[in-house]
């Protein structure tokens, strides 16, 4: 996905895969391919940069994923994820979250 800026100053993403053509009359205009067309603060120029930069990003992504997953893989197990369970219920802060049938309390 690439960021753009309407010409009222919304930014959104578009999928460059999904662009038909782009116009320059004077303003620039996104067509998308489901007939959807997009009035951008871009040039015509920047538009066409930033499309060549996530093709580019996405190709050497491929290739890594090809030819570099022990790498990846690697970097995953480096990944620390810690899930905190709560203590509490989220409905009322004071309230503990209530046992359950099979738990005894002494």
């Amino acid at each position: 996905m690439i960021a753009v800026t309407c010409r009222n100053g919304e930014h959104f993403t578009v999928d460059p895969l999904q662009i038909e053509r782009v116009e320059t009359d004077p303003d620039t205009v996104v067509h998308l391919v489901d007939g959807t067309k997009y009035v951008v603060d871009q040039t015509f120029d920047d538009l066409l940069r930033t499309i060549s930069d996530h093709r580019a990003t996405v190709l050497v992504a491929q290739k890594q994923l090809a030819g570099g997953t022990a790498e990846i893989a690697d970097h995953a197990a480096r990944a620390a994820l810690f899930v905190e369970r709560r203590a509490r219920s989220r409905d009322t802060e004071s309230s503990p979250v209530p046992a359950t049938a099979g738990d005894d309390e002494d």
